[in-house]
């Protein structure tokens, strides 16, 4: 297993920006207007019965039962929960995109806004691969989920408060096999866009074969950004414009070092100025990203 070096995957990620037409601050801008523009303007026509009836509860004027009765009717609730199901789909979708682009960033390809939209070309697998790493990222959390409700719910019931920390260690656990089994997806998408015959079940499979080993590494690049998420508020948003991109290419590096053995643009090796073939830091071989199990 070759050593990931951090450093170096986000320095590249950073060059890759700076050569990139149009600049990947203004795709990030487009990205954002399609995901979060397009879900806010939606929702502006659909009610959230939730947000209403705590603005009732909170104006303290409506008994529980009444506010239950007249904002939580089969209509209002209904809507609200197929316009949240397809707003859900349709992020996977963009989301899909929006890695296309930093894949191919990455890669000194010179994407563009229309490669934001290649989700859709595929969207069946790339909606298969979403709700599938949802159910088991889910099913891992609910480990530690269950116990939790469980424990609470005797807690409140019989007064025990001893058992309020036991509680308390169940959610941690629920946290952390939840971040686990996400990082072990990490690089489903990935693995569909550099192979289009690939079924969703399998880019998952190739995924936690690939991830094997790296979830540390994995982990530590996505906390090596904490810092400059920190600062995004204080910019007003438009910081977030240059870290995404930023965070994205040097996702993408991370998969090319684990899948691919090196950064930057796949070559035959037969130029002296790139990286050369491939070798793959797992078993299944650059064409081969892992075996079923």
């Amino acid at each position: 297993m070759g050593f990931f070096n951090r450093q170096e995957a986000k320095w590249k990620a950073r060059m890759a920006m700076r050569g990139a037409y149009p600049h990947p601050m203004l795709v990030t801008l487009v990205y954002m207007l399609l995901s979060v523009g397009v879900t806010a303007l939606v929702m502006r026509f659909v009610t959230n019965p939730f947000d209403l009836a705590y603005q009732y509860m909170w104006e303290g004027r409506y008994e529980i039962s009444d506010i239950y009765r007249y904002v939580f009717t089969a209509e209002r609730t209904s809507l609200f929960t197929v316009v949240q199901l397809l707003i859900g789909l349709y992020g996977m979708v963009v989301g899909f995109g929006y890695t296309s682009y930093c894949l191919r960033l990455a890669r000194g390809e010179q994407p563009g806004y229309r490669n934001l939209l290649d989700g859709f070309a595929v969207a069946g697998r790339v909606l298969a691969a979403g709700i599938l790493m949802n159910i088991f990222a889910n099913l891992w959390a609910a480990l530690g989920l269950i116990p939790y409700v469980i424990l609470m719910v005797i807690s409140i019931m019989t007064d025990a408060l001893v058992l309020l920390p036991v509680a308390f260690l169940f959610l941690i656990l629920a946290i952390i096999l939840a971040t686990v089994a996400g990082l072990r997806y990490r690089l489903t998408y990935y693995f569909l866009l550099d192979n289009p015959e690939m079924g969703a079940m399998e880019a998952i499979r190739h995924s936690k074969a690939a991830m094997k080993g790296w979830k540390g590494s994995a982990f530590l690049l996505e906390l090596s950004f904490v810092g400059w998420m920190l600062l995004v508020p204080f910019t007003f948003g438009i910081l977030a414009l240059w870290l995404h991109p930023y965070i994205g290419a040097s996702d993408a590096n991370f998969y090319d070092h684990v899948v691919h053995g090196a950064f930057g643009p796949q070559t035959d090796g037969t130029n002296p100025g790139q990286p050369g073939v491939y070798h793959s830091n797992y078993d299944g071989g650059p064409q081969d990203p892992g075996a079923p199990f």
